[in-house]
């Protein structure tokens, strides 16, 4: 069984928001992906315009700037691709 979940935080490290899902069954890789979509879509909601992600995971991270130049087998890389290209920074 897996969750997800992070923090986001302003430009002088206040909490602005914390956010969590329970996913059920799913790939340690998939939970991290889906808390990166899940961080990405409440700032963009929320209006930020200006975003730095810190995440712990190699893998994942490799994962969403390799699959930039290519189409990605990925539903949730490319959910991730989508709102970062709708963003200017």
């Amino acid at each position: 069984r897996a969750t997800t979940g992070g923090v986001v935080w302003d430009g002088t490290s206040d909490w602005v928001i914390g956010y969590n899902r329970f996913l059920g069954n799913c790939l340690i890789f998939d939970a991290e992906l889906w808390g990166i979509l899940d961080g990405l879509k409440l700032i963009q909601r929320r209006g930020h315009s200006s975003v730095v992600i810190h995440f712990d995971s190699l893998e994942v991270v490799k994962a969403i700037h390799g699959n930039i130049s290519k189409i990605s087998n990925s539903a949730l890389i490319r959910r991730i691709h989508r709102i970062l290209s709708q963003e200017s920074q």
